[in-house]
């Protein structure tokens, strides 16, 4: 055990939206005002994966996700494991394992919904008790109001699968993206004549299958682009990837890191006849973005 002490706040943290940061930042505070140290503690996969059974959308891309958690400020970024048998641990088996054994705990950060262990049992109250107990405060932050709305991850999800990504960067703090690696792909749209950026997401994403156009952030620049995300049914693809056609400019991004920011959804996804059908395709899609960045006027 550390003999130094720490501030410790526990969720999810999808998206780490403004609500998380409210989190974080009192976190960091109560580290700073007994000069400890700070950590946060999440799981992966998402509980409800284990729970529920099911696959649970995410806001950000895998590699988005641990880069804003590291960037946090935070000394420690701890990922727990969530297992069926990890699951079954009582609250109190939780908070001696996980929080007390391996840290000289001093205070507990929470959300208004937190809960924890069997049955998701543990919440707020059960956290004070054992602080009483154990030497250890608990503090409980109340939900964040922006705009009428309260700021979750649930929220944000719903308006990412609505499309009104303009309404984003008020709860997340920050244009809505997925950030990650540019890998190489089967070169079909460089064959077709028009060469993509790939990525690999590696989480189930909110985002709808379908074509946007979107802002392409790297080193710093923008650019723009129309952006597929999905299977590829035309070639009987089934990983869905995120393929983004740059407009106006040839540029090599493999292995570059890049974020893709959807800003208005074009359409669905589509199985066409062939290669020449998609081709004709592409042109009415690069078009439409043409026509919206225009009328936008991002260009």
């Amino acid at each position: 055990m550390s003999k130094v002490g720490f501030a410790i706040t526990i969720g999810n943290f999808d998206g780490l939206h403004l609500g998380h940061r409210a989190l974080i930042e009192t976190t960091l505070q109560a580290s700073h005002s007994f000069a400890g140290k700070s950590a946060l503690v999440t799981f992966d996969p998402h509980p409800q994966e284990v729970l529920g059974k099911r696959p649970v959308e995410r806001i950000n891309s895998r590699y988005h996700q641990e880069q804003l958690l590291i960037q946090a400020g935070l000394d420690e970024v701890k990922t727990l494991s969530f297992t069926e048998e990890f699951s079954e641990l009582s609250p109190e088996g939780f908070v001696r394992r996980f929080l007390v054994e391996p840290y000289n705990l001093s205070q507990v950060v929470v959300g208004y919904d937190f809960r924890f262990g069997c049955n998701r049992a543990g919440d707020f109250k059960t956290l004070e008790t054992m602080g009483k107990q154990l030497g250890f405060k608990v503090q409980e932050i109340p939900p964040l109001q922006l705009g009428g709305r309260t700021v979750s991850s649930t929220l944000i999800r719903q308006l990412i699968r609505e499309n009104r990504f303009e309404q984003l960067p008020m709860y997340l703090g920050r244009p809505y993206g997925i950030r990650g690696s540019v890998e190489i792909g089967d070169q079909r749209g460089r064959i077709l004549g028009f060469p993509t950026a790939n990525i690999n997401p590696r989480v189930n994403l909110a985002l709808n299958k379908g074509v946007y156009v979107s802002r392409v952030c790297w080193q710093g620049r923008r650019l723009w682009g129309v952006s597929n995300f999905g299977t590829r049914p035309t070639f009987q693809r089934d990983k869905p990837l995120l393929e983004t056609h740059l407009l106006d400019e040839t540029i090599d991004l493999y292995g570059e890191i890049i974020e893709i920011q959807p800003l208005a959804f074009l359409r669905q996804v589509v199985k066409f006849s062939g290669p020449d059908e998609l081709k004709a395709q592409i042109v009415m899609d690069i078009k439409q973005a043409r026509n919206y960045l225009e009328r936008s006027k991002q260009t």
